[in-house]
């Protein structure tokens, strides 16, 4: 499969406008504007674009807590989105529900949790639910991160998924750190491998490479709707933050942090794109495109009334 330069310009742009709207999110948590704890995908950005740009308007998919790259890369409006955070009436839950339980039906985003691990098992329901009436052109994909895989909801999904040959693609975002524990000091079995004992066919990619993700996706997707099998792709990336916006990561070399920053996902898609003959201009356009609608997603954001919870304060 080829993938011209259009598209991996579309992947740009929204990898880009999910840096840039996490980034804000950090500068209104810093004011005290944003409350509560948020958490962020900077440096993930390819495995939240890759998946969702290999699947269509009509499928679903259930984020996971550090979910808002995920939602905006299945077309979440970034204004609504970023109102929700500040938990104002214009969000797209109308400001109820703020960062880790966002459900934006729209754009059959099916709702994020912030318990460990709960959609795995909404999605076997939903995937049931393609199954028996026969929509053999919706597939559900689920996002999670490497500390859910060592939960029982994890393989109960798997058994399920499998049992039943569910229409669903289990994605996993390695970031290598369950909150502040390496995986590998809880579990001695990679993620992929774990989906081999149910006959479920698995891969591992590289979470930094938004290209050979979409590729992979697309062939997976396309398998799951034609044969109704599920599957499941473990992506190795790395947050360069915290687990939450206040965590200042003491638990991570900094070593390791630098030897990650320079994998950056973003800034390995713009060399590509140079390398392949897009202009610096056409590229830094785009930046300022991205700039422009998040600072426009902000001041709709500020500008937006609060929810009023007793109607009948408005008489």
């Amino acid at each position: 499969m080829n993938v011209d330069n259009e598209l991996l310009l579309k992947f740009l742009e929204k990898m880009l406008l999910i840096r840039k709207f996490e980034y804000k999110l950090v500068d209104l948590a810093e004011r005290g504007i944003v409350r509560g704890s948020i958490h962020l995908c900077i440096g993930e950005e390819a495995t939240a674009v890759g998946p969702c740009m290999a699947i269509n308007d009509e499928d679903y998919i259930f984020p996971n807590h550090r979910g808002h790259g995920q939602e905006l890369a299945k077309g979440s409006d970034p204004n609504r989105l970023m109102a929700e955070m500040i938990g104002k009436e214009n969000g797209v839950c109308k400001g109820r529900v703020g960062s880790m339980h966002i459900f934006d039906r729209d754009k059959n985003i099916l709702g994020t949790q912030g318990v460990l691990g709960a959609t795995i098992s909404m999605t076997i329901g939903v995937g049931l639910a393609i199954k028996l009436k026969e929509m053999s052109d919706r597939v559900v994909l689920c996002f999670f991160g490497d500390g859910t895989t060592n939960t029982g909801v994890f393989y109960e999904a798997l058994n399920f998924a499998s049992l039943w040959e569910l229409p669903v693609i289990f994605v996993v975002v390695n970031n290598m750190y369950g909150m502040g524990t390496r995986y590998d000091q809880t579990c001695k079995i990679d993620i992929y491998k774990k989906a081999e004992l149910f006959n479920i066919h698995s891969l591992i990619l590289d979470g930094n490479d938004v290209e050979k993700i979409y590729k992979e996706m697309t062939k997976l997707v396309k398998e799951a709707k034609k044969e109704s099998k599920p599957a499941l792709v473990e992506l190795r990336t790395y947050r360069f933050i915290g687990h939450s916006v206040f965590d200042k990561k003491p638990y991570r070399p900094k070593e390791e942090v630098e030897k990650w920053k320079k994998l950056d996902p973003i800034n390995r898609l713009e060399q590509k794109l140079l390398s392949s003959g897009v202009t610096f201009e056409n590229i830094e356009n785009i930046k300022l495109k991205t700039e422009d609608v998040v600072n426009n997603a902000e001041k709709f954001a500020l500008e937006s009334n609060y929810p009023i919870f007793n109607k009948d304060l408005e008489q």
